[in-house]
């Protein structure tokens, strides 16, 4: 009896088996890699005064866009009271010199003012004039360099030249507009953002891009809604 008990259980368990419902194991399916991942922004790992100057005659992009002041620059001098404006995403700048300058007490940074600050003199262009912005502050006997985070050492403009023409024209304006990505609306608009989720590419942004606010909305990373402020 104890045999049968046993092989009976057996059959029911196997007749189980193949009478349930079929359920397959959601499977993850990872994000597939667009030609924007393939891009690589160089690092120079700038991390002291020698190697910053090593960019002195090359040029340079604005990658974190509308974080960082710069001021006029004349007779070899800062002219800390005559604040030009905030660099917009993707500007290009011709890197003239690198020199360290004492920041007043009373000024307003998004670098670090230490004990002196680094700033790099540059050029726009068709501009004749130069200026001033800081790249690195130091403290005692210490630096801190800021340059991978806020260039690019080659122009954006050839690193996403997949992007269309319309795209990039919009970018150039500073100007979002509809079925734009995160990362194109980013290189438009800049880094000054803040998000009701953090869900990339599925959520609502705002940001304030020189003074000036967008809130936009995406959805499968493109932009649905834009509205200005």
């Amino acid at each position: 009896m104890l045999v049968l008990a046993v092989f009976s259980i057996r059959i029911y368990f196997v007749w189980k088996e193949r009478h349930e419902p079929f359920v397959q194991k959601q499977v993850r399916r990872e994000r597939p890699v667009t030609d924007d991942d393939l891009v690589q922004p160089r690092k120079l790992l700038i991390d002291d005064l020698k190697s910053a100057k090593e960019l002195i005659g090359k040029p340079v992009w604005i990658q974190a866009g509308y974080e960082l002041d710069y001021f006029l620059y004349t007779d070899h001098t800062i002219n800390f009271a005559r604040k030009v404006g905030v660099l917009p995403s993707a500007q290009k700048l011709d890197v003239k010199d690198i020199v360290p300058a004492r920041a007043p007490a009373n000024l307003a940074s998004r670098v670090p003012k230490g004990d002196k600050q680094v700033y790099a003199v540059f050029q726009l262009p068709d501009d004749t004039k130069q200026y001033a912005v800081a790249i690195a502050y130091i403290q005692g006997t210490d630096s801190t360099y800021i340059c991978d985070e806020v260039f690019f050492y080659d122009d954006p403009h050839q690193m996403y030249k997949h992007w269309p023409s319309d795209i990039w024209r919009a970018i150039d304006q500073h100007q979002p507009k509809q079925g734009m990505s995160e990362l194109q609306i980013t290189m438009a608009l800049g880094m000054i953002q803040q998000s009701d989720s953090s869900n990339y590419g599925n959520r609502t942004v705002h940001y304030d891009a020189g003074g000036k606010q967008w809130n936009i909305t995406f959805r499968n990373d493109k932009a649905t809604s834009v509205q200005g402020e």
